[in-house]
């Protein structure tokens, strides 16, 4: 039987890792053998974790590539039942694509976490064919830093810059599509 696909997005600030860490949590309480990975770009507050802003951890894979994590795990339905991946933005579109389908199609589930749009409002390549191939998709909102309102948008604090620029609340802030402006 085919794995169930699920992806959960918004914008920066908007609970995405804690949604996935509450789905984790899930898993481990339904004693499902689990494998939690994120890209190593990633390395805002730890290289084995996956930390949310307001500190809440659990361990994980740091991947640089899929070709070093397919030798480092057997992604079989006898050694796994579910694979969590966060920060899908940040991993390579086609292979991660690939690898997704060959893990649904094994019948492991897939539950996956990221941005769906960079701080100029563009849709992130990976985040938005995963969500074309899921069976499930939450899409989840912060409150935006200037009005208080449901925050949709990812505002860059500075101008320019390249497009991936991994931080934190030192560069970014949630903000509604009225407060929000390209950067």
């Amino acid at each position: 039987m085919r794995g169930n696909l699920e992806t959960i997005v918004g914008a920066m600030f908007a609970g995405k890792t804690s949604e996935l860490l509450k789905r984790i949590l899930w898993a481990k309480h339904q004693n499902k053998k689990i494998i939690v990975i994120k890209p190593s770009i990633d390395n805002r507050y730890s290289n084995e974790k996956i930390i949310t802003h307001n500190d809440l951890s659990h361990e994980c894979y740091s991947m640089s590539n899929w070709e070093t994590t397919l030798k480092k795990f057997v992604f079989e339905k006898s050694k796994v039942d579910m694979v969590f991946l966060d920060e899908i933005q940040f991993m390579d579109t086609n292979e991660t694509l690939k690898n997704v389908e060959d893990l649904l199609n094994k019948g492991i589930d897939v539950v996956c976490a990221g941005l769906d749009q960079d701080s100029r409002g563009k849709p992130w390549e990976t985040s938005s064919m995963l969500l074309g191939l899921s069976d499930k998709i939450i899409k989840i909102y912060g409150f935006c830093n200037v009005c208080g309102i449901e925050a949709t948008k990812t505002y860059r604090k500075t101008e320019g810059g390249e497009r991936t620029q991994v931080g934190a609340a030192n560069i970014y802030e949630p903000r509604c599509l009225k407060h929000w402006e390209p950067r």
